[in-house]
């Protein structure tokens, strides 16, 4: 008997087209979400960075989202996420930036950390075929400020001590707290006290000379007394095999980073140079009239400081403030800070690190001869390095942060 085939071939073409259909659902809106999920977790780490910069400097409180610190970072963070297209949403035809309020969420999960997650609700091709016209697609990141306090790079061969106020006879009572509480920092826009490191606090980089400088001279700087022989310059030369002369001196001055940068951590004891090293001082920071061609100074000369939010920073054309360059400039540099308790003892020949801080160099004050004081202006900032302890806690002083995406 014959059998009959007829329809066979039909019922065959059906099921090939299905799968040729699902293949390409899977080729093409596959490869499609994959696209558009690596937009949103462009934008997600984005907004984790930004918002995450906020905390510096900021007081942290997450009982209270309202705060100027938690605004500032979910500002930031919504507004960084949302700067980039993405694939089309529903109704679109074309890439559009992240609506801020409805496709982008910042969430606070722990102290110095801040979470914030993407959405899209994107049109499917040939999925729709199977069910599903649609999909929603999320991704997340999470950023942290975190406190660097161990093998900070890059460092100016300067040691300057945590700030005082100089009242004759002493420097500290029995007890006392060495600028641990930044609560003194204004927030009208005031000049800071002069015990503490407030955002835009003019402070003394390098003392010339063991008495300071008389204050009918600089009256905007304050005449603090030093003991003989602690002029604040270090001798990082032979930490790197470079020598202990004026040159390796000057160079790591100049220098952004060097091949052979040294590494330092809290706690760390370097040798102080002997000497003044107000020349090489001068000729390493001031602008060609006075010092080397590619000085410190010279290399962003038209670097100015502009008074805004929480004291200011400094820009120039070169390194703007709007896109975060301003921390690229030569004259932002990062330097090792000692314990005036500790450090100064008459005969000491080495400063042990107590801590790390950002400065803008402003200027560098020549004259009277025999002076050589290097003037800043105090800026929190971040770095590379390591956070040597447990998660970093509120921070108050002077420290060097670092902006990490943990997940």
């Amino acid at each position: 008997m014959k059998m009959d085939n007829r329809g066979q071939v039909l019922i065959l073409v059906a099921f090939a087209i299905l799968f040729l259909i699902g293949m390409a659902a899977l080729a093409i809106d596959v490869g499609f979400m994959y696209t558009t999920r690596h937009e949103l977790q462009r934008s997600a780490d984005a907004g984790a960075l930004a918002g995450a910069s906020a905390f510096i400097g900021g007081e942290w409180d997450n009982n209270n989202l309202s705060s100027p610190t938690m605004v500032e970072a979910d500002t930031r963070a919504r507004d960084y996420a949302s700067m980039d297209s993405v694939s089309p949403p529903i109704g679109a035809s074309s890439p559009v930036h992240l609506d801020r309020a409805s496709e982008v969420s910042v969430a606070f999960p722990l102290m110095n950390y801040i979470r914030v997650t993407t959405r899209r609700q994107v049109n499917l091709f040939f999925a729709r075929v199977l069910g599903y016209p649609t999909k929603e697609l999320t991704a997340f990141a999470t950023a942290r400020l975190q406190v660097i306090d161990s093998r900070l790079p890059c460092l100016k061969p300067w040691g300057i001590p945590f700030p005082w106020e100089d009242d004759g006879d002493r420097l500290y009572e029995d007890g006392e707290v060495v600028n641990d509480n930044n609560d003194k920092c204004p927030k009208d826009g005031s000049a800071p006290p002069p015990d503490v490191f407030c955002q835009g606090s003019t402070i003394i980089l390098k003392i010339g000379t063991p008495q300071g400088k008389p204050e009918e001279q600089q009256p905007d700087i304050p005449n603090i007394q030093q003991e003989s022989g602690h002029f604040f310059a270090l001798d990082f030369g032979p930490l790197i095999g470079a020598g202990s002369g004026a040159h390796p001196y000057k160079e790591l001055i100049k220098e952004d980073c060097p091949d052979d940068t040294l590494e330092l951590s809290v706690g760390d004891s370097v040798p102080l140079k002997p000497g003044d090293m107000v020349g090489p001082t001068i000729q390493a920071v001031a602008l060609p009239k006075d010092g080397d061609i590619d000085s410190l100074m010279n290399q962003d000369p038209d670097s100015d400081w502009v008074d805004g939010p929480g004291g200011g920073l400094p820009e120039s054309p070169k390194y703007p403030i709007d896109n975060g360059a301003w921390m690229n400039s030569p004259r932002v540099v990062r330097i090792p800070i000692y314990d005036p308790r500790v450090a100064l003892v008459q005969g000491k020949t080495d400063m042990t690190i107590a801590g790390f801080a950002g400065f803008w160099i402003k200027e560098v004050y020549e004259q009277p001869k025999g002076q050589g004081t290097v003037i800043g202006r105090y800026i929190p900032m971040s770095s590379f390095g390591h956070q040597s302890g447990p998660e970093a806690g509120p921070q108050t002083g002077p420290v060097i942060y670092n902006l990490q995406l943990v997940e």
